[in-house]
């Protein structure tokens, strides 16, 4: 059976990102990482990634960014959001996960393990109702990422 991949979308130096990144690789995931600080993520890029789901799930509330441009009293529409998301990639939440057609954003590794159908504990060896694709609704929790 060939290696699980999945891209990987960060803040290089971000302590949160580099420890699930390092969850994710111990469950033998081949990671393409990309650091968005050092290699910002297009407009055009932006779009295809959030396709048609809530960019509220894509924006990071902790951000400095997030209050300076006013976006806690009140949220432009989606072209302006990501607009400033290609200037300021400090809006965008992190880590995004990105396998197949779906993706998670954020920090949750047991949506993340149901995406990567990987054990939650990030060992190898995903338990069974995982590792059959998370039948019965596993997958409800990754979002649905358009290509």
């Amino acid at each position: 059976m060939a290696p699980k991949r999945a891209q990987f979308l960060c803040y290089g130096d971000d302590g949160i990102c580099i420890e699930v990144m390092k969850f994710i690789q111990d469950a033998g995931v081949i990671l393409d990482v990309r650091d968005i600080g050092k290699d910002p993520l297009s407009e055009e890029e932006l779009y295809k990634l959030v396709g048609h789901l809530q960019i509220t799930h894509f924006l990071n509330t902790l951000s400095d960014a997030y209050t300076k441009y006013r976006f806690d009293k009140r949220l432009p529409e989606r072209e302006e959001i990501i607009r400033l998301m290609a200037k300021d990639h400090t809006l965008i939440r992190k880590p995004i996960i990105k396998s197949s057609r779906l993706l998670t954003v954020g920090c949750d590794r047991r949506k993340i393990a149901e995406m990567l159908q990987i054990s939650p504990n990030g060992q190898q060896g995903a338990e069974d109702n995982v590792s059959r694709g998370g039948k019965g609704g596993k997958m409800r929790h990754s979002a649905q990422a358009s290509k």
